[in-house]
Formats: structure tokens, sequence, C-alpha cells
């Protein structure tokens, strides 16, 4: 059963990664059908592509966000002492 479920969620995932990229490509056309120029359509390339590359390395990501916080120090604090304040 959960052998199922992980090969439908792997393919959720592909079909959402298909489906940002198409959204930008679209995005980058219809920028540059609108405004004719290249600096906003070359905007357009970047925007796509960080969102393209952040949506495909989502694992990625999520190991840098976890050595942050892992890295962080733990705050304690001491429940008696802000009683007393």
């Amino acid at each position: 059963m959960t052998e199922l479920l992980h090969a439908e969620i792997a393919k959720v995932e592909s079909l959402v990664q298909a489906g940002v990229g198409l959204l930008a490509l679209v995005m980058i056309v219809a920028v540059w059908v609108r405004t004719k120029a290249f600096v906003p359509t070359l905007g357009a390339v970047v925007f796509g592509a960080v969102v393209t590359w952040s949506v495909h390395n989502v694992a990625f990501l999520q190991s840098k966000v976890d050595q942050e916080f892992s890295s962080l120090p733990a705050v304690v604090v001491d429940a008696d002492h802000l009683a007393r304040a």
C-alpha cells in the first residue's frame, strides 16, 4: 500500500514540475508579447529559471534549511526567573 502511495506521489511531483516549467515558458512568452523589450523578457527568463530550479531541487533546499535550524543555539528560558522579574 505504501509503495503505491509513494509511486502516486512521485507522479504528482513530476506533474507539478512539468506544470511549473510550462508556466515559466508561458510567462516568458507573455512578457515578450506584451512588452517587446529585452530587459523585461530577460527578467522573466531569470525568474522562471529560479522558480523551475527551486521546484526541481526541493530536497536540496530542505536540507539547507534543516542545517541552518540545527546549527542555531538552543534557547532556554527559566520560568522561575521570569516570574520573579
